[in-house]
């Protein structure tokens, strides 16, 4: 891909795909024992929520595909309680998680496209390992962070310098920002 078709892609695409662990997560999984109960935490990097918050006030739609669940699920409702969601601004981020394990993320994927009538080819994906691997090779714009496996490194058209949960998120957006020649300071802080 030239460059000038990397631009063309980060300037026009509708929609942003995620895997959450090693993307939105390091993919790191820390477990402790709180009130009797086990609880997973994870690490991630809140310059990558603004990051989220600059594409969704450019209009991108945003979902997560993901076979897991906790802590995601509670983020992405805080995400989305934020008054420029709730005041219908912006869109809400979605999460698709239990659909997933019985059919992989392209038909879940391919149904959300369509209630937001988008194609493949107006899609980036951000991911980094074999879950990840056929929805990547349908979108438009394949992105991985520095920490993706070889096999997603190969196909991306874009490889980030920054690892997942550890900014790859905002590192994206600051492309696509730059693309579509958008000053940041000019856009909202969620």
């Amino acid at each position: 891909m030239t460059n000038e078709e990397l631009q063309s892609k980060l300037s026009s695409f509708k929609g942003l795909m995620l895997d959450a662990d090693g993307v939105w997560f390091t993919g790191h999984e820390y477990r402790a024992v709180i009130d009797g109960k086990v609880s997973i935490m994870k690490k991630r990097h809140f310059h990558d929520g603004q990051g989220l918050s600059f594409l969704r006030a450019l209009g991108i739609k945003i979902v997560f595909a993901t076979g897991e669940g906790e802590p995601l699920v509670s983020i992405v409702e805080k995400i989305n309680d934020l008054p420029s969601v709730r005041s219908g601004e912006w869109a809400s981020v979605e999460l698709i998680t239990d659909e997933l394990k019985k059919d992989g993320k392209v038909p879940s994927l391919e149904a959300w496209m369509h209630k937001h009538g988008i194609t493949w080819a107006e899609c980036a994906y951000l991911g980094d390992d074999r879950t990840d691997l056929e929805a990547m090779q349908k979108v438009g714009l394949k992105v991985a962070p520095q920490n993706a496996r070889r096999l997603i490194k190969k196909i991306a058209d874009i490889n980030l310098e920054t690892a997942g949960g550890e900014g790859a998120v905002r590192e994206f957006t600051e492309l696509v920002l730059d693309a579509r020649g958008i000053d940041e300071a000019t856009l909202p802080a969620a």
